[in-house]
């Protein structure tokens, strides 16, 4: 399967490096030579990856990453340059798969189509994006195990009522596990568990705020989830479920049939909701871990 990389340079160095990616069987090249040309294709849709330099006629590579966290993040992209890593903002790599590769390396050039197919294979099998904490926060994630603590009810309940506060299709609490969502409790379907790659909520608990998605068929992220078309979700709202820590290890959501956005007050309310849940869960665990560490009393009978 071929796949289409869009390269964008200064024109006195564009067709060096297509003429690299064109070396590479799979892959496809497009050059553009600014800033505004590169933004207008990316929101085309339909490009793999990127290669970009970093001095453009109208800009910097930097924006060429920008407008990737914002249109499609999920896209890897190769910042081709003789600008060192001392003298970028690497800061603004965050959320956006990118990888550096300096022209002053012998044989950069050629190098180069092997380092797209790296990166392009790697982004297949990770398949969605983790927070910087992932480690430590799957390991505050385990310490909540619940399958010994008794918040089924509990959850039921809450999911009941904020359907019923948000007149919403769908509400739902989830803990997002190493590789998929596992629901803990879900009011309007029938949900078990969503790979991480197919749920909505990859992303959401990548926001510090309140994730709102008006019409999923209008967000480059969603339009071509299948799993989403199947359900016939259109809107969507998830808050962080945020452990005293500060790890993120869950979502409290809600989902509509309709297009629908959400204002700030309701916002602020589905964040309440999700620290209600958050706060049922650290309660339960406290209660479980002190009653493990009571003393177990020995019998006061003498045996005859």
């Amino acid at each position: 399967m071929e796949r289409t990389i869009l390269c964008v340079d200064e024109r006195s160095r564009l067709d060096a490096v297509t003429d690299a990616i064109a070396a590479e069987d799979t892959l496809t090249p497009e050059g553009v030579t600014t800033v505004e040309e590169a933004a207008e294709r990316i929101a085309d849709g339909d490009v793999a990856g990127v290669v970009t330099g970093y001095d453009l006629p109208d800009g910097s590579g930097m924006e060429i990453i920008e407008t990737l966290r914002q249109e499609a993040p999920q896209t890897p992209s190769i910042l081709f340059t003789d600008v060192p890593p001392t003298e970028i903002d690497t800061a603004r790599f965050n959320e956006v798969i990118v990888e550096y590769l300096s022209r002053d390396l012998p044989n950069a050039h050629d190098r180069l189509g092997l380092v797209v197919e790296d990166v392009l294979n790697h982004a297949v099998q990770v398949g969605f994006l983790t927070p910087e904490d992932e480690h430590e926060r799957l390991t505050a994630l385990d310490e909540y195990d619940v399958e010994t603590l008794p918040i089924e009810s509990s959850f039921d309940r809450l999911t009941d009522l904020i359907a019923s506060h948000f007149d919403a299709a769908i509400a739902f609490i989830g803990l997002i596990e190493q590789e998929e969502e596992n629901f803990l409790a879900c009011h309007g379907a029938d949900l078990d568990t969503m790979t991480r790659e197919e749920t909505m909520c990859t992303h959401s608990m990548l926001q510090e705020d309140v994730m709102v998605v008006q019409d999923v068929r209008e967000d480059k992220r969603f339009s071509e989830n299948g799993a989403l078309e199947a359900m016939g979700i259109r809107s969507y709202a998830g808050a962080n479920m945020t452990t005293p820590d500060g790890h993120v290890i869950g979502q409290v959501c809600l989902i509509d049939f309709e297009v629908r956005d959400y204002d700030a007050g309701e916002r602020a309310e589905l964040q309440d909701f999700a620290e209600t849940a958050m706060e049922i869960l650290e309660l339960r665990r406290q209660v479980r871990d002190s009653e493990s560490d009571e003393p177990v009393e020995e019998s006061s009978e003498v045996a005859a």
